[in-house]
């Protein structure tokens, strides 16, 4: 048998990887995670300042369960590290009154008693000056979300993580293999060896889970920043984080935090790219020109000179919710994919997920609908 160098090892330690690795070494586990870029990058999928945390989930009600934890997960981090990470801003969330948005925030809503606030177009468009909902598109607030603060909240998981024992190694993987006794993971031409092994690729996922490629496709997806308006798109004047269900677009985007200003994005569409190492700063200008056409029907006092843009990536799962669990086959490798652009509010709770798993082969959180049998177990 080869010599175990360490008994876990994490692949990728981006949002969930970065947070497997914490929880497994505040276990007390010996845990080395590995990335090719350092903790906090602008290469991948978790960056851009900023990202929503909200407990009404339109897009399936059992995902509350989780936010639940992931909520309680990021205050007990937040008290560890004596770092402020998330800032609750509440959120306004609008649409058609039969869309997608709408009736799935009810059914989330009536699924576990949550209380939501239903506007009108003209009720919510008065409650925060510069919106200009349609007349006739319905909106829900919701006090329970607010923003994370997306590379502090890596770096942090990170630097527990390595307080608590974990070390981390730079390095680009190339593949791991299970063989009798171990696994054999490959980095920069060396070969590790570990007992137990986490996969968190994010849109490395076609070459680290090659089981799973079939069902994921990388979306680049342009994030921008514009510097131009009012006090009242501030955040300390009360203006919300906010989503709008249009047609074909749901728009969204946060409120000013910062010098760089309004931050606004396109959570539908985004050019497909084959190769993850593609990801670059080129300004698209045509989902530019799409971003100031919402910011003049629904930002109207927001002004068009972009201060900032930068791109990240979605891993989009063929139904667009995350796959959890165990590698087909290998029963000492688990793995998370397939986030779909809203995965990183659930990081922390994704992270013990991981650790539970590859712990005890089990966990008390409700993970089956997002199991890799949906896929694996279906023709086609």
């Amino acid at each position: 048998m080869p010599k175990i160098d360490h008994e876990y090892i994490v692949l990728g330690t981006g949002g969930v990887g970065s947070a497997a690795l914490y929880h497994l070494a505040k276990r007390g586990a010996d845990v080395l995670g590995i990335d090719q870029y350092d903790p906090g990058h602008d290469k991948g999928s978790s960056h851009g300042d900023s990202r929503l945390i909200r407990l009404v989930y339109f897009e399936h009600p059992d995902y509350v369960p989780l936010l639940y934890s992931a909520f309680t997960l990021w205050r007990e981090l937040e008290q560890e590290s004596a770092q402020d990470l998330l800032q609750m801003t509440g959120l306004l969330q609008a649409g058609p009154e039969n869309g997608e948005v709408i009736n799935g925030l009810v059914a989330a809503a009536d699924a576990h008693n949550l209380v939501i606030e239903r506007l009108d177009a003209a009720s919510a468009n008065n409650r925060f000056p510069g919106l200009n909902l349609k007349p006739d598109q319905s909106a829900i607030f919701d006090r329970n979300a607010g923003v994370l603060k997306v590379e502090a909240c890596v770096i942090t998981h990170v630097k527990l993580a390595q307080k608590h024992g974990a070390r981390f190694k730079s390095g680009r993987v190339s593949g791991w293999e299970n063989k009798k006794g171990s696994i054999h993971v490959q980095v920069d031409g060396e070969t590790l060896n570990c007992k137990k092994l986490i996969i968190t690729p994010g849109a490395w996922a076609g070459t680290l889970l090659p089981a799973m490629a079939p069902y994921l496709t990388i979306r680049k997806k342009p994030l921008f920043w514009f510097d131009e308006h009012p006090d009242t798109y501030q955040q300390t004047q009360g203006f919300p984080v906010f989503f709008v269900e249009d047609g074909d677009h749901n728009y969204y985007g946060f409120p000013a935090m910062n010098a760089k200003g309004i931050k606004v994005a396109d959570h539908q569409g985004g050019q497909t790219i084959a190769d993850p190492a593609d990801l670059d700063n080129t300004l698209d200008e045509a989902a530019l020109a799409n971003i100031k056409s919402a910011l003049s029907q629904y930002l109207p006092g927001v002004g068009h000179r972009l201060s900032a843009h930068t791109n990240c990536m979605y891993t989009m799962s063929r139904d667009e919710h995350f796959i959890v669990g165990q590698y087909p086959g290998c029963s000492r490798v688990h793995f998370v994919t397939g986030l779909s652009g809203h995965g990183f509010k659930f990081s922390t709770v994704l992270g013990e997920i991981l650790a539970d798993l590859s712990t005890t082969g089990a966990t008390h959180h409700p993970i089956d609908f997002l199991s890799p049998s949906r896929f694996l177990n279906q023709p086609g």
